[in-house]
C-alpha cells in the first residue's frame, strides 16, 4: 500500500442575495475541493469554513495542501500534528478517509427549515413547504414581541433561535428566560460573542453553543451544542466523543457543494440522537452546478450519484 496522492479544486460560489448572518452580510463563499487515491480507492472531502468561526481561512488549507506537493501521507501527517488549528481540512481528510461509506449514503433525515427571516410570513412559508421546525435568526431590531407574535401567528411550528453572538448579557438573560418559558422554542443558539463570560451565569439549559464549540477540545458545556460537520475536525475523534456525551447534538449545514453535504449527512446519520438537522441550504447560491441533492423537511442522501463525474464537471 502506498500512501496515496491529493488533488484539488477550489471554488467560489454566490449567494443569489446575501446571506444576512450576526456578523453582516456574505456575498460569496471559497471551498477547496479533494480528490485522493490510495490503494482503497477515491475519496472526496470539502474544506468549507464559515465566518465568524475559529477555523482556518481557505488560504491557510490551500498552502498547507500545496506543501505537501500531492502526497496524502504527508498532508494527513501536518494536518494531524496541527491538531484544532486545522479543524475544517482534518474534517475534509475525514470525509476522503470514509467515502466509501459516505457515497453509499441514501438515508433521509428529519430537517429543520431555515426561515429568511424573523417574520410570520417567512416562518408560515417554511411551514407550508412541511417543516416541522424552523430557524430564525434574531436580527438586531427584532424583539420579544416579534417572536411572541410569531408563535401565536403560526401555531403547530417549534422555533430555534439564533443570534450568532449577537446580543450583550442583558438581552441574553431576557431571551433565555423567554426560551425556558416557551416549549415551542427548542433552543436560543450563541446568544453571546465567543468566550463571553457571561455564559457561566445564563446556564446551559435551552442554551446552544455553535462558535463557541466548534470542536469536542472546545468549551465544555452540558446543553445543546451545535456541529458543523465541515469544522468539527477529525471525524473519528468526534464520533468517540459523541458517543460518551449525554447533552443534545444538532447537526448543521456550512453551506457546501454535493461532496461536503454527502459527507456532512453521512455522519450526522450516525447520531440517532442528534434531531432534526440544519440543512436547509439549497437553492441559495446562484446556479453554479454545485448542488446535486433535493431539498425539502427530509434531507436525504444521493445513492447513485456518480461522483467521479462530478469533479471532472467542476474541473
Amino acid at each position: 500500500m502506498n500512501g496515496g496522492k491529493i488533488d484539488t479544486l477550489r471554488v467560489r460560489r454566490r449567494f443569489r442575495r446575501p446571506l444576512q448572518t450576526g456578523r453582516g452580510p456574505v456575498e460569496a463563499v471559497d471551498r477547496l475541493l479533494l480528490r485522493t487515491e490510495t490503494d482503497e480507492g477515491v475519496g472526496y472531502g470539502e474544506v468549507a469554513p464559515w465566518p465568524g468561526f475559529p477555523t482556518e481561512t481557505i488560504e491557510q488549507a490551500v498552502e498547507v495542501v500545496r506543501s505537501a506537493q500531492g502526497s496524502l501521507a504527508r498532508l494527513s501527517a501536518v494536518a494531524a500534528a496541527a491538531r484544532d488549528t486545522l479543524p475544517c481540512l482534518r474534517a475534509a481528510l475525514s470525509s476522503c478517509a470514509h467515502w466509501s461509506e459516505i457515497a453509499g449514503y441514501a438515508g433521509n433525515l428529519e430537517g429543520a427549515g431555515l426561515a429568511e427571516a424573523a417574520t410570520a410570513e417567512a416562518v408560515r412559508a417554511k411551514a407550508t413547504e412541511g417543516f416541522a421546525t424552523v430557524k430564525v435568526k434574531l436580527a438586531g431590531t427584532t424583539g420579544l414581541a416579534d417572536v411572541r407574535a410569531l408563535l401565536a401567528d403560526v401555531p403547530g411550528v417549534r422555533l430555534r433561535l439564533d443570534a450568532n453572538g449577537g446580543l450583550d448579557l442583558a438581552a441574553a438573560r431576557a431571551w433565555t428566560e423567554f426560551a425556558r418559558a416557551e416549549p415551542r422554542i427548542d433552543f436560543l443558539e450563541q446568544p453571546l460573542p465567543v468566550g463571553h463570560p457571561g455564559y457561566a451565569s445564563l446556564g446551559p439549559d435551552k442554551v446552544a453553543l455553535d462558535e463557541s464549540f466548534l470542536t469536542p477540545a472546545g468549551i465544555d458545556w452540558a446543553g445543546p451544542v451545535v456541529v458543523k460537520p465541515a469544522l468539527v475536525g477529525d471525524w473519528d475523534a468526534f464520533r468517540a466523543w459523541r458517543a460518551t456525551r449525554v447533552g443534545p447534538v444538532v447537526y448543521s449545514s456550512a453551506f457546501e457543494t454535493a461532496i461536503g453535504r454527502q459527507a456532512a449527512l453521512w455522519l450526522a446519520a450516525q447520531d440517532p440522537a442528534g434531531g432534526a438537522v440544519g440543512f436547509d441550504t439549497l437553492g441559495r447560491f446562484e446556479l453554479d452546478g454545485r448542488d446535486r441533492h433535493a431539498g425539502g423537511p427530509r434531507v436525504r442522501g444521493l445513492l447513485d450519484q456518480n461522483w467521479e463525474a462530478f469533479w471532472q464537471e467542476l474541473a
